[in-house]
């Protein structure tokens, strides 16, 4: 039984360890507030993590316990935690902890990089939540329908809007992708349309930015857009996703790191698409 704190915007957890409780009420860190769920822990083994973090096993690091339940000294659990505060050492939070027990086995024996197991496990989220999988090349990058006219970044192929725009602006673009197969979901057409953000911002800069000429495997999913982020009502991609809901046909965005996987990465994407759910795809006839 694992101990939890969750919420409905709790994040998923980016590192993943086993670990030993060294001591309770105490940190690696000055900077790290000490309380009842504050403890030192010795990282056994790391499962999955960011690559900055892949290679902490054998060092000392602060975690804030997931739930109320005590934890003593010398308790071992598998911690699916978050970055927290980053200084001489580190402070991560946990999101919950589990005791190790059989269950956990294939996981701690399977070895390998964690930061590919977190990308692969990143990916396979992705494929089993999306819509349409498609394979295929971008042929055509634009501003939607009914923006200005654009320009071009110097020495740069997409397209920018040449009137000035707000700090977080995403900038969306749509491009067109020629499919060449079909691998989840069902789509007649011979392409599709993703739209996208060129901005670089903070809040963007991590989603795939489309080029004429890529070609890969696009892992789409109908408008993840939240009313928030869309532009104005009168921007087009919020007209073009009116009037695609008032035909019946989708508007498709790739707003994640690994929405998009170029060809050398058939293998994990393969794997993926294998294991999700509506994988058999096709074109519908």
């Amino acid at each position: 039984m694992a101990d939890t704190e969750s919420s409905s915007s709790e994040p998923k957890a980016t590192f993943v360890f086993l670990g030993t409780i060294k001591k309770v009420k105490a940190a690696t860190m000055r900077s790290v507030p000490v309380d009842d769920r504050t403890a030192v822990v010795r990282v056994d083994q790391v499962i999955e993590a960011p690559a900055n973090l892949a290679h902490f096993a054998g060092t000392d690091v602060t975690v804030r316990l997931a739930g109320r339940a005590k934890s003593a000294v010398g308790r071992q659990f598998v911690f699916h935690a978050v970055g927290w505060i980053f200084g001489d050492s580190i402070a991560v939070r946990a999101l919950k902890q589990e005791t190790v027990t059989g269950a956990h086995s294939a996981v701690l024996a399977r070895g390998g990089n964690p930061a590919d197991h977190r990308a692969n496990r990143e990916l396979q989220e992705r494929v089993d939540e999306a819509d349409l999988v498609v394979s295929g090349k971008v042929v055509t990058v634009k501003l939607p329908e009914g923006t200005e006219p654009l320009t071009r970044a110097p020495g740069g192929s997409v397209p920018i809007a040449s009137r000035p725009v707000s700090e977080h602006d995403p900038k969306w673009r749509e491009a067109v992708v020629a499919v060449d197969d079909v691998h989840k979901g069902g789509h007649a057409a011979q392409s599709v349309t993703v739209v996208f953000p060129a901005s670089t911002d903070v809040r963007w800069f991590k989603a795939p930015k489309f080029e004429v000429g890529q070609q890969g495997f696009f892992v789409l999913h109908k408008s993840e857009i939240e009313p928030a982020e869309r532009p104005k009502a009168r921007s087009a991609v919020a007209g073009k996703a009116k009037a695609a809901k008032d035909k019946g046909t989708p508007v498709y965005t790739a707003l994640h790191p690994q929405d998009f996987q170029p060809y050398t990465q058939q293998p994990r994407v393969s794997n993926a698409i294998g294991a999700a759910p509506g994988a058999a795809g096709g074109k519908e006839k």
